[in-house]
């Protein structure tokens, strides 16, 4: 396949070449070029894009699938067809891999995730490329449920010894979780928090094991309690700010940040009219997220308008100080509905002052560097998992909304198909 004339956005940050020609051979980039298209071939596939923009599809390394669903996030709402559900949409909406982060419930993510990996699941069609953390990590609440999601708390794993966390990072490494995911957070001081030793178990045990961690934090102090033990990213940015420590701590420790800002900006209800919304959400779930943001408008959904304000701080901060962010939608609930939450979060980190081409480089080559992925950048040997855009996202991030055509490993995906078989939401 010859893509001839379009914009390309490399997703590394700054390249973009105009008037470019891609070409893929086997579901891999072999030439990036603006110079001739080379010649053709019997069986050769030209398209032409000029007037678009191509980049890398999208990756979100953070979200929790298959609870959400109308007007309840929920235990009951999930289930494997949910979760095949959620990875036709983020699939739809241009996301071509995505991560669960720490609310597998009975093995159905891990499950499926083997299934792709093994080819059994070609008959569901395309779905976004698929990693779990299996069960995350909490500490138990006596009395009470745990500090995990509101949505999954039955289903934490909670850990009150180094040896009961040492224990369940084996049992995820012999299923080949994807990365550790543990809460420190005491939810406002209404739940137990994990004990220091405890998590740096956890953090110990996955480095041995040869997974990643990643730390759910909610204030500056716990951020650098997860810095110093060890754990390789924080799926959150700190809501109370950041401190110079922290920072020189993340540097040293080559800590990577979450983004995570969507889910807590008061953004209005402007988003629901969407395109993209309204040919994916019914409206009557529309209607229920328009009557609940105006009701407590001005304020997000989740905690406060000045905390947000001081996550768009510490996106500054980690910014002009060299800190990686990494782009991260934490999809699936609250407002965060699956394929929409990442159009959010990109409108979210230009909207808090990130650049546009810095944005697009968290959410494609920087977020697929953190899954150890071949693809994310349109540059030779990688993945082709490509959007053709109808404008330049560099002008307006809202242009990766506008996709002409969607491309995993190669292969243009059939997005009304997608559509088609998309169960109610």
């Amino acid at each position: 396949m010859i893509l001839r004339g379009g914009r390309v956005i490399v997703g590394d940050g700054h390249t973009v070449l105009d008037d470019a020609t891609v070409v893929v051979e086997h579901g891999r980039i072999t030439t990036v070029d603006t110079g001739d298209a080379p010649a053709s071939r019997p069986g050769d596939r030209h398209v032409d894009v000029s007037g678009k923009t191509v980049m890398p599809a999208v990756v979100n390394p953070h979200g929790h699938v298959g609870y959400m669903r109308g007007s309840t996030t929920t235990a009951e709402n999930f289930s494997r067809a949910s979760v095949l559900d959620y990875m036709r949409r983020i699939l739809y909406a241009g996301v071509a891999t995505f991560q669960s982060l720490g609310t597998d419930r009975d093995d159905v993510e891990i499950g499926l995730r083997d299934q792709q990996r093994s080819g059994e699941l070609a008959d569901e069609g395309p779905l976004a490329r698929f990693y779990s953390a299996g069960v995350g990590i909490v500490a138990p609440t006596p009395g009470s449920p745990n500090g995990g999601p509101f949505f999954s708390t039955e289903s934490m794993f909670e850990a009150s010894t180094p040896d009961d966390a040492r224990a369940h990072v084996r049992v995820l490494a012999e299923k080949r979780a994807d990365i550790v995911k543990f809460w420190i957070d005491d939810r406002h001081g209404t739940k137990s928090k994990l004990p220091p030793e405890v998590y740096r178990a956890i953090v110990d045990e996955a480095h041995r094991l040869g997974l990643k961690a990643a730390a759910h934090i909610y204030t500056v102090d716990d951020a650098k309690a997860a810095v110093r033990a060890g754990a390789d990213v924080l799926a959150h940015l700190p809501r109370t700010g950041p401190d110079r420590e922290l920072i020189d701590l993340m540097l040293e420790h080559d800590v990577a940040a979450f983004t995570s800002l969507s889910i807590q900006r008061p953004d209005g209800t402007g988003w629901l009219d969407d395109p993209l919304v309204i040919e994916t959400v019914t409206p009557q779930t529309r209607e229920y997220l328009r009557t609940r943001i105006e009701s407590i408008a001005p304020q997000p959904l989740f905690d406060t308008v000045e905390a947000y304000r001081r996550m768009v701080d510490a996106v500054h901060q980690y910014v002009e100080a060299g800190v990686r962010i990494v782009f991260s939608a934490d999809t699936g609930l609250l407002t965060q509905v699956p394929g929409i939450a990442e159009h959010r979060e990109l409108e979210a980190m230009v909207d808090a002052g990130v650049s546009t081409a810095e944005t697009i480089h968290a959410a494609t080559g920087r977020a697929a560097e953190f899954l150890s992925l071949d693809s994310g950048s349109v540059t030779e040997g990688r993945r082709a998992d490509l959007l053709v855009l109808d404008a330049d996202p560099l002008t307006d991030i809202r242009a990766v909304r506008r996709i002409d055509s969607l491309y995993l490993d190669g292969d243009l995906v059939d997005r009304a198909a997608l559509r088609d078989r998309f169960l109610d939401f």
